[in-house]
């Protein structure tokens, strides 16, 4: 990305903070959605393994 001018930073670092905020929620978003889907499938299988005894 060319900036007009080199010596301002400052609109390139509000794009950096922005991007790692965006990159950040994604990953706890993602973390906690995991989460909760490997708990559903534990309850699942333990449901499951009381069942066929």
């Amino acid at each position: 990305m060319a900036n007009p001018n080199p010596n301002d930073t400052k609109i390139e670092q509000q794009r950096s903070e922005s991007a790692k905020a965006s990159l950040e929620s994604q990953t706890e978003n993602n973390h906690t959605e995991d989460s909760e889907a490997a708990a559903d499938r534990i309850a699942d299988n333990l449901k499951d393994a009381k069942e066929d005894k």
